[in-house]
Parts: C-alpha cells; sequence; structure tokens
C-alpha cells in the first residue's frame, strides 16, 4: 500500500517555514486558513488539500514533492 506519511510530513511542512521568509501567521494570513490547522499539519494529525499544499509550497519556496514523504510498496515488491 502507498500513502503519504502524515507525521514526516509535517516535519518538512514546520521546517519549510523555519526555512522561509514567513512566520506561521503570515503563511496563515497568505492562505486564509487558521493556526490551529497549520499545527495539525506540523504534528501529523492532518494534511492540506492539494490546493492548499500548492500554495504552500510556493509561499515557503519548495516543491510539492520536496515537502511530502510519500512511501511506497512498489519497491519492496521486488523483494518479496
Amino acid at each position: 500500500m502507498s500513502y503519504i506519511d502524515q507525521e514526516a510530513t509535517g516535519k518538512l511542512l514546520r521546517t519549510a517555514v523555519k526555512n522561509s521568509s514567513f512566520s506561521v501567521t503570515d503563511i496563515c494570513k497568505e492562505m486564509n486558513i487558521s493556526t490551529t490547522s497549520i499545527y495539525n499539519w506540523f504534528r501529523g494529525d492532518s494534511l492540506p488539500t492539494i490546493d492548499n499544499l500548492f500554495l504552500f509550497a510556493e509561499l515557503v519556496g519548495q516543491k510539492v514533492d520536496d515537502i511530502v514523504v510519500y512511501v511506497s510498496d512498489r519497491n519492496n515488491a521486488s523483494a518479496a
């Protein structure tokens, strides 16, 4: 089964904000979301919608692929 690792992705999202010129408050204002939402992402309790994910990536100067941790079984299938 393939999936997005919410907790690992949340850590990358938090790091992306720390490495950007934006504060959490700035990003929330730009994205029109609550601070509760973004902190839920950081903890891995939830993920941003696809629209918010792309907007977030643009704001922090990252590519979506660099801030989402995708786990795939495909690599393990040949080892079985």
